[in-house]
């Protein structure tokens, strides 16, 4: 198990400034993932630590060792790509074993080897067909055998179900983390789906714009996100824009949304007369069924419903012109016109300055 360190690490294409002083710290053992949107510089920190990018500042230690410009072969990592980078030409053999012979290992531990990884990755009796005779998650499986083959320090993931249907990429991660578990290797994922990261991660770092913005477990990057663009990427929410009126002796801040006082938390320290932007996750609020006064009871009529599988996804519109949407996990047919009555924790209410538009 190796640990990977990147301290102040800048990356340049042209005038682009992909990556700007990226700096965490990978535990031996554990699934890191680099979560974020498409262009925000998850993909070349990951080409960086492979060795195929050089940085124009800061350094890449693996196990303490200053490896930033050393070649990729030299740093003792294997990559999964996104597009599997199978040789077509190839048997399953013979890309597995691709790794072992440029290392220069004998036949008989060449097929030791491979017989190990076919064995492990449910490949036994597929080592003679070729890649285009495979499905998408044999491919898949092919390719994660030719990186563990050579016993990498650490095994680095671009986006490798990207190119999987719904429920095999459920069933493959499924795959991935077990296989990590059990061979304990230092693994650096890259993925922007937020969903797959929550399931497979010890820790998430997510990324903007070639910043690191949060680096947590994934209950604390999705419970207590450092900031409005991580609490909109994670999971689906609702923005609301306000003023701040007050605040509670508990803390709770009072916010002023176009008519509408709702309370919730922030991490930032707050004043009368500051523009916020509020944020409610759609699964937060409670539908009530009977009366009740208490802060965050607001009412709204039903502008459209619609079946998203495990709940109801309603579009409110609220009293003040706002709309949000909501889900509702516990009723079976709402009708559009309906009114309702909901109620969200003031925990629940996240409220950010309001320091830049974010599209929702």
């Amino acid at each position: 198990m190796a640990e990977v360190r990147l301290e102040g690490v800048s990356k340049y294409f042209g005038r682009f400034k992909a990556l700007d002083r990226v700096s965490f710290t990978v535990k031996p053992g554990e699934i890191f993932t680099l979560l974020g949107p498409s262009g925000c510089g998850k993909t070349t920190t990951l080409r960086v630590i492979a060795g195929f990018e050089i940085p124009e500042e800061g350094r890449v230690y693996i196990d303490g060792v200053d490896v930033t410009f050393k070649k990729p072969y030299e740093r003792n990592t294997a990559m999964v790509f996104q597009n599997y980078a199978l040789w077509p030409h190839m048997t399953v053999f013979d890309n597995i074993a691709y790794g072992l012979k440029v290392r220069g290992y004998s036949r008989e531990e060449i097929r030791k080897r491979v017989s190990w990884a076919l064995e492990l990755l449910g490949l036994k009796g597929l080592e003679n067909r070729y890649p285009l005779q495979l499905s998408g998650g044999q491919q898949q499986r092919v390719a994660l055998a030719r990186a563990i083959v050579v016993e990498p320090k650490v095994l680095l993931f671009d986006e490798p179900l990207s190119n999987l249907d719904a429920r095999l990429r459920i069933r493959v991660r499924e795959e991935i983390v077990l296989l990590q578990r059990k061979l304990r290797i230092t693994t650096i994922y890259v993925t922007h789906d937020q969903e797959e990261a929550m399931s497979i991660s010890d820790r998430i770092a997510v990324m903007d714009r070639g910043r690191i913005v949060q680096i947590g477990t994934p209950w604390e990057v999705y419970s207590n996100p450092a900031n409005v663009f991580i609490a909109t990427f994670m999971g689906r929410s609702n923005v609301l824009e306000g003023v701040v009126v007050g605040r509670e002796a508990n803390g709770l801040y009072i916010v002023d949304i176009n008519g509408l006082r709702v309370y919730g938390t922030s991490r930032e320290s707050l004043g009368e007369g500051d523009r916020v932007k509020v944020v409610i996750r759609n699964e937060d609020a409670e539908l009530l069924e009977e009366d009740r006064t208490s802060p965050n009871v607001v009412e709204g009529k039903v502008v459209r419903a619609s079946l998203i599988g495990f709940a109801i996804q309603a579009r409110l519109l609220l009293d003040n012109g706002e709309i949000i949407a909501i889900y509702l996990k516990n009723k079976t047919t709402i009708n559009e016109g309906e009114k309702l009555r909901i109620y969200i924790s003031p925990e629940d209410v996240k409220i950010y300055k309001s320091l830049e538009t974010v599209e929702v």
